[in-house]
């Protein structure tokens, strides 16, 4: 083979080369990817080591700035820096927001007139609070390049509102709300989307699981569905910290409206004190409060690889944002998870030995209650009504069939299989009763 031969093939083998390197570059970079890479622990002090000099240079400035304004948090490489802030915060106010606040607010409140109040949670004068402890909060998503932080602040109110009115931990489909959703919201942004919750519902994210991209929508199982939701607050502004409080004890998490910057994207440990002026931008969840932080807890959909822990678990993905700092807060909401069917009727025994045969018609509740030697001791009957994740009604024993003792009672619904005392009237001695059939 002579030598002009051999280079033209040299030649023709560096160019196929460097066109299947540039194809798969190509593809690489419109391949959708999480932010925080899947099976990596992220080690914010070696990713810097690493980093590039821009990088090394955003973070420089933005400690020196820390520094001048003696602000209280810390900022390192996190996976979040390796994007745009376009790419990750989509949340797009609409034009007529003050508009729809009351009016929303007026339709959300003739539902709730058929329903029966939530009971509180928490206290709204408590000096801390964080729903992850109260089994509220599911665990942290990442929304990859897609600026769909509007759908995961939805889904995160939503999916604490089950946990809470249905004791049930749920996943629901954010791809769902994304491909599905009537408004045309997508990558490029978007607004709360529980209108969607409530007709037509919600898929599991098992059937309907996240790609990172907006895709045609598919036709699936929703069984999961919201019956009202709502604004804190009757107007544009952002509400006070009590009001947040109140309904974050009352309803769970919060979808809430916050502005990103640089530094909110470098964000590691602290508490974001940055107060930065602008527009909101993202959608992040409400999940709780210190007051000796002067700080709320949320919760991002960024994946482990940003923020920090929040003094619970070992999970990343959380923040402490002092009260008033980059809008916090802003366009607030609430939203009321459907009940899901539930029938207590079976066999419960009771920590007062007890065996306890109930039976449920709708939400109508009966049982029959014996002590443990067959209703030699003692027999008592419950006629309640289930409303939500509460029971209330009349109670009375009846040894040899006479009245002997009556009043009234309230249970709470733990879950399926689970029931606890919250009130009563008279001597009633049970406290909590599991299902045994």
């Amino acid at each position: 083979m002579n030598l002009r031969r051999k280079l033209f093939l040299c030649g023709l083998v560096v160019f196929l080369v460097g066109i299947t390197f540039s194809l798969s570059s190509a593809q690489l970079a419109a391949t959708p990817s999480s932010i925080t890479p899947k099976g990596v622990a992220m080690n914010f002090a070696q990713r810097e080591m690493q980093a590039s000099p821009q990088i090394r240079g955003v973070l420089q400035n933005l400690r020196q700035e820390i520094a001048a304004r003696r602000l209280t948090f810390e900022v390192g490489y996190t996976a979040a820096l390796d994007f745009r802030i376009e790419q990750l915060a989509g949340l797009h106010v609409p034009a007529n927001f003050s508009q729809l606040v009351p009016a929303q607010n007026a339709a959300a409140r003739q539902i709730l007139q058929t329903l029966q109040a939530p009971t509180p949670v928490c206290s709204p004068t408590a000096p801390n609070f964080d729903w992850r402890k109260a089994f509220g909060v599911t665990a942290i998503r990442d929304q990859g390049a897609c600026g769909s932080c509007w759908a995961f602040a939805t889904v995160g109110a939503f999916e604490g509102s089950w946990r809470i009115f249905n004791g049930q931990a749920i996943e629901s489909a954010e791809q769902d709300i994304l491909d599905c959703n009537p408004w045309g919201y997508s990558c490029g942004g978007g607004w709360w989307a529980f209108p969607y919750l409530m007709n037509p519902g919600v898929a599991t994210e098992a059937s309907y699981p996240y790609t990172h991209v907006k895709g045609a929508c598919r036709s699936v199982a929703r069984p999961y569905h919201a019956i009202a939701w709502g604004y804190v607050g009757n107007d544009h502004n952002i509400p006070t910290v009590g009001a947040l409080k109140q309904y974050l004890c009352a309803y769970g998490p919060l979808a809430v409206a916050v502005r990103v910057t640089p530094g909110f994207q470098a964000y590691t440990s602290g508490v974001f004190n940055e107060h930065a002026a602008g527009s909101v931008n993202h959608g992040v969840t409400l999940i709780g409060w210190d007051d000796a932080k002067q700080a709320w807890l949320i919760k991002n959909s960024w994946g482990t690889g940003w923020g920090e822990t929040g003094g619970f678990g070992s999970e990343r993905g959380y923040m402490w944002i002092g009260y008033g700092s980059n809008s916090i807060g802003y366009a607030a909401a609430w939203v009321r998870a459907q009940q899901a069917s539930i029938n207590l009727s079976g066999k419960w025994r009771g920590n007062d030995n007890g065996n306890y045969f109930i039976r449920q018609d709708g939400p109508e509740m009966w049982w029959l209650g014996m002590s443990a030697d067959n209703g030699a001791s003692w027999t008592n009957v419950f006629r309640g009504q289930v409303q939500g994740m509460g029971i209330s009604g009349q109670w009375a024993d009846v040894p040899l069939g006479r009245i002997n003792n009556k009043g009234t009672l309230q249970l709470h619904i733990v879950n399926f299989n689970q029931l606890q005392r919250t009130n009563q009237t008279g001597g009633f001695g049970g406290s909590t009763w599991s299902r045994m059939q």
